[in-house]
């Protein structure tokens, strides 16, 4: 146990310390408050510490933890101060870290000390004239804000430690903070009710104790709650106005008022009362600096604080929006490579498909799962060696059956789709020869018959229908040309009436989607479409550039677009898919929702396309055209898509 003389010199050295320190104290609060009660940061000193509604600066932890959730980019602040001329120092120093997904931590450091301090023992005899007294404050804090910003709760967790005259001890404690727009958050919409906002900090809701001698020494639990006012009052111009009281265990009351004055967010002027003594300030900002001055009229003598903070990184907002579009991009990408893989899978299926019917002759159906290969992938390695085999497969087949004109036609084909083939250009020659020994022609018809069969083999139907038709013109004995005129112009009206029949088909699928589209619901727990008052049948066309939109029409777009973001995530890509449609018509420049809906639309077909459903695809890739006209894939899939409807109905004619 410390001897009694002990005790007396450590009683000896807080009295002096209380006696110097003059401010921390009050004479109505027993001597029993901490040296950190006071706070610090000059803009709320400034304010006269009118700051529990305020607290959206570095200093927040200080005043009222909540504020730390209000805060919209990184801070950092300092300051050093020499008081009173006596021997009394502070320094402060604060860091908060904003995250718009995680919340606001933040970390505080206060340091108090006193040097010069008489050291006597029990008979009041002087040992030493120069012993120093130390307090630290170090706080660890979180904020959060919430409903929108209308609310936000805050907590700081405290280590202090105190040293005099070789005694040491630490202690800990906690504060709470509150902080919310009342009349915001009663849903009042006007522009003033959020204008006010009230904020509520219990100090020491774990009160610290400090143990020099025998007895813990508290700190008191305080409580503050505080009133603030934001109004501009010009184009550049704003006022703060904010009231506090504060009152703990062992003290009265006290009253703090403050006034805030901001000039084009670059100069602040600043006033208050704290309990009766008058306060003043001034801050001066400059690309992210921020120097801060603050004067108190103290009873002993005159305070003047320094300080200096920065604000830096990109703001909470920035920060969402970077990794929203971070997280879009990634879903875009995941959707675009699954979408590729698809589509190489199929392709790769179709290549065997081919493979299999060419060993089994089956001329046509190989044509045909070429046709369906030549939409997907129209610059796939093997799509030559494969339409090359498969024509001159049928050729040798054609010639089997004497029929010489089908089997040039054919090598033909095959040419044009292989040039490097081993035998068609050899083949063609051999079979051209014997059809025109067998007709009699001419050199002149000769010529034409080729350029017409060349014609055919392109699938340039007008340019063979004219060569054929000019031949019979000259020769009109010759049988073959009569017989591929015949064959031509079938092909010709139902590549008409297969493109027709395919808009037609179109145009009802579109109709019966939008119907059921404007009937259903977007699924369990989806938001009423009440407020977007465009129509499916609106949607259908590409729509003209937005028109200035409302903040409540943005919020719901926004919300319809997280909403498809959901969805999507969630597999329910049709709801996805409707939400987006909302979105695009009214917005369509809204965030990523041209790309979305253009990488569906894509994906869409392209299900149906593989499955069969040619006309189903060829709706969904006009939708796709339809939301973004420049996508490459889109136009490049609907027009090899269309010419395969029309290839289909004349590959048994053409052949």
């Amino acid at each position: 146990m410390i001897a009694e003389i002990g005790k007396g010199r450590i009683m000896w050295l807080i009295a002096a310390a209380g006696v110097i320190a003059g401010s921390c104290p009050a004479a109505d609060d027993g001597g029993g408050r901490s040296v950190f009660a006071t706070g610090a940061g000059n803009r709320a000193l400034a304010m006269g510490g009118a700051f529990a509604a305020v607290a959206d600066d570095a200093s927040a932890l200080l005043w009222n933890p909540a504020g730390l959730g209000r805060i919209d980019r990184r801070r950092l602040a300092f300051s050093q101060t020499s008081l009173l001329g006596l021997g009394f120092g502070e320094q402060y120093a604060s860091l908060v870290l904003p995250d718009w997904r995680w919340g606001t931590p933040a970390v505080t450091w206060r340091r108090f000390g006193v040097d010069g301090i008489e050291e006597r023992d029990d008979r009041g005899v002087l040992l030493d004239d120069n012993l120093q007294n130390t307090e630290t404050e170090l706080i660890l804090g979180y904020g959060r804000s919430l409903l929108g910003g209308d609310l936000a709760l805050g907590a700081g967790f405290k280590v202090r430690h105190h040293k005099l005259a070789g005694y040491t001890d630490s202690g800990l404690g906690l504060d709470l903070g509150f902080w919310t727009r009342p009349l915001a958050l009663a849903g009042l919409q006007h522009r003033a009710a959020r204008s006010l906002a009230m904020g509520v900090a219990v100090r020491n809701a774990l009160e610290p104790q400090i143990k020099l001698l025998d007895d813990n020494v508290p700190d008191p639990m305080a409580l503050r709650a505080g009133l603030a006012w934001t109004q501009p009052l010009a184009s550049r111009m704003q006022i703060l106005a904010a009231i506090d009281l504060e009152r703990t265990r062992d003290m009265d009351g006290r009253l703090h008022a403050g006034l805030e004055v901001g000039l084009e967010q670059t100069v602040a002027l600043r006033g208050g009362t704290s309990d009766g003594r008058l306060t003043a300030g001034l801050g001066v900002t400059w690309q992210g600096f921020t120097a801060e001055y603050q004067y108190e009229d103290h009873v002993l003598a005159d305070i003047h604080r320094f300080g200096l903070s920065f604000t830096f990184g990109p703001t909470v907002a920035a920060q969402r929006q970077a990794a929203q579009a971070a997280a879009e991009a990634g879903m875009l990408a995941r959707l675009e490579a699954a979408f590729g893989a698809r589509n190489r899978e199929r392709e790769e299926q179709l290549v065997s498909r081919v493979r299999l019917e060419l060993a089994a002759s089956r001329w046509d159906d190989a044509l045909a799962t070429l046709g369906t290969l030549q939409v997907l992938a129209p610059d796939h390695g093997k799509l030559p060696e494969l339409t090359g085999a498969t024509w001159a497969g049928l050729a040798y087949e054609h010639e089997s059956r004497d029929d010489l004109t089908a089997a040039a036609l054919s090598w033909r084909r095959a040419l044009a789709a292989a040039p490097d083939h081993p035998t068609a250009a050899r083949e063609l020659a051999r079979v051209q020869t014997e059809s025109d020994r067998r007709s009699a022609r001419g050199r002149e018809i000769r010529t034409r018959w080729e350029a017409a069969l060349d014609a055919l083999a392109r699938e340039d139907l007008e340019t063979a229908r004219d060569g054929f038709a000019a031949i019979l013109q000259i020769a009109p004995a010759d049988l073959d040309a009569a017989n591929m005129l015949e064959h031509t112009r079938r092909a010709l009206a139902a590549r008409a009436a297969t493109a027709n029949l395919a808009r037609q088909q179109a145009a009802a699928t579109l109709a019966a989607r939008q119907s059921a589209g404007a009937a259903g619901s977007l699924g369990d727990g989806a938001a009423s479409t009440d407020g977007l008052t465009e129509s499916r049948a609106e949607s259908a066309g590409r729509p003209a550039a937005a028109a200035a939109l409302s903040p409540q029409r943005q919020r719901e777009l926004a919300d319809f677009y997280r909403r498809g973001l959901d969805a999507m995530n969630a597999g329910r890509r049709t709801e996805a898919i409707r939400y987006w449609e909302l979105v695009w018509a009214a917005d369509p420049s809204h965030e990523r929702v041209r790309e979305y809906l253009t990488q569906e639309y894509l994906t869409q077909g392209l299900e149906a396309f593989t499955a069969g459903a040619l006309r189903d695809a060829v709706v969904s890739w006009e939708q796709a055209v339809r939301v973004d006209p420049d996508d490459p894939r889109a136009r490049g899939y609907l027009e090899r898509a269309m010419k395969q409807l029309s290839r289909m109905e004349q590959i048994s004619g053409n052949r």
